[in-house]
């Protein structure tokens, strides 16, 4: 008890009940509880002691209700996104830059958890996973090839800055939901992808930019490609674009808007919508949407997050399509030329996290009980890592502060131009951050 009460602590929670918080402010009730996955670490080649050879699992991109049994019980779906992976130097190759991350765990399989929360017993748990599969063959999460729909062309590394090549079956996964037939709806931040899965974890159906989706989606920002998907009571599938498009890199951080897309399953047809961000932003690319999920009547709930005014904000919206104007497949939005001519989403502001005391940066998964009061909401904890740097000659290195020329074999420090004898490692991310939470917000009417 006494090092539950502490990790409590650490996590900057005020402790009630044993694993859970409540705080009661402007009517709303939330409640926390941490989601124990002890059965499901990831094992770890590493030898750096904080992490003893395994890396906590993040089940925490998105979220769905699975079940509510009658002892108040709850099971949700939970998803994670590619895996463990970090910020690398400038990374040069042939002479050119490229993006890329560093890959701790390279062989990870993006998986669907289940979550069961236990009120009576204050606790949460990982009680099950499923792998996601192509044809049985379970898929990871490194980047897509070059030449192909959804590649970042992104270089996955090593700690020893070894390119551990790619997978064209790869996904970040970002956004889950469930149709009425019990299959699986996701989303990913790669294509942006949106894809069918069976019970099992195969993948049926996979739509993306110009192979079922819009085209222009494939203009998405590198690593904020489709961040929330939902099903809603007509079997529609709604996807969201984390930020505004970049069209021919130009527009984002200047686009008002980012894009909601609806694909009918059944004939296949796609309609956009346009998202109005909001303005607090340094610019609207600084601007994240977390997740969505359907409320019916063609409204959703969906979560908005990055610094406004200097501050970090996650606010969940409604969000209203009754009325909005469908959006060409082409970057005219972006560039502002259909300003006063369309009519886009409604928003309105349903909750501020922070005002409740939530203290984490990305709320990602979002879902709505059947009491259309109470929010779930859980974070992605980066599987509690972070990239550590240590350099001799340096006081206080960030990754940042280097260039890897891959050609030469040569870690060079940008301030001084020369070769730098660097290691490179996993640290634990901060306190707030390590440990995947599920939140509960109860709201004092429905919605």
């Amino acid at each position: 008890m006494k090092k539950q009460w502490k990790r409590w602590l650490a996590l900057g929670l005020t402790l009630t009940a044993l694993g859970s918080i409540s705080i009661s402010a402007q009517d709303v009730e939330p409640t926390a509880y941490i989601v124990h996955a002890d059965a499901y670490q990831l094992p770890y080649k590493g030898n750096e002691k904080a992490f003893n050879h395994h890396i906590n699992p993040g089940y925490g991109s998105a979220l769905v209700l699975k079940s509510i049994k009658a002892n108040g019980t709850m099971e949700f779906y939970a998803i994670t996104d590619r895996g463990p992976n970090g910020d690398i130097p400038t990374y040069v190759k042939n002479g050119k830059k490229m993006s890329g991350k560093f890959f701790p765990t390279p062989n990870f399989t993006p998986s669907i958890g289940i979550i069961k929360v236990d009120p009576a017993k204050h606790r949460a748990d990982i009680i099950s996973s499923i792998p996601l599969k192509v044809n049985g063959k379970p898929i990871s999460g490194k980047p897509i090839p070059s030449g192909l729909t959804g590649s970042t062309n992104e270089v996955a590394l090593d700690f020893n800055m070894k390119d551990l090549g790619t997978d064209r079956n790869g996904l970040d996964t970002e956004g889950i939901s469930l149709d009425k037939d019990g299959n699986f709806w996701i989303s990913d931040e790669y294509g942006p992808f949106i894809a069918k899965v069976d019970k099992k974890g195969n993948i049926l159906e996979k739509y993306g930019p110009g192979m079922g989706l819009p085209k222009i989606l494939a203009d998405r920002v590198p690593n904020r490609g489709s961040e929330g998907v939902t099903v809603d009571e007509k079997g529609h599938v709604f996807a969201l674009i984390q930020s505004p498009l970049d069209v021919d890199g130009k527009t984002a951080k200047t686009a008002k808007y980012t894009r909601i897309v609806e694909l009918d399953p059944v004939t296949k047809e796609t309609t956009m919508y346009a998202y109005p961000v909001d303005t607090g932003y340094k610019n609207t690319g600084a601007a994240k949407i977390g997740d969505i999920t359907s409320i019916g009547n063609g409204q959703f709930l969906m979560i908005e997050q990055g610094k406004q005014h200097g501050e970090m904000q996650n606010l969940i919206y409604k969000v209203d399509l009754n009325g909005a104007t469908p959006i060409p497949d082409n970057g005219d939005l972006e560039y502002g030329r259909l300003d006063g001519k369309i009519v886009p989403a409604k928003k309105e502001l349903v909750l501020d996290l922070r005002a409740q005391g939530w203290n984490i940066e990305k709320a990602e998964g979002l879902a709505l009980l059947p009491d259309r009061k109470t929010i779930a909401v859980v974070n992605d904890n980066d599987f509690g890592m972070d990239i550590d740097v240590k350099d001799p000659a340096v006081a206080d290195p960030e990754v940042s502060d280097y260039t890897y020329d891959s050609d030469k074999k040569a870690m060079i420090y940008d301030k001084d131009n020369k070769v730098h004898d660097v290691k490179i490692s996993l640290k634990k991310n901060a306190p707030a951050e390590q440990e995947s939470q599920i939140w509960f917000f109860t709201l004092p009417k429905a919605l």
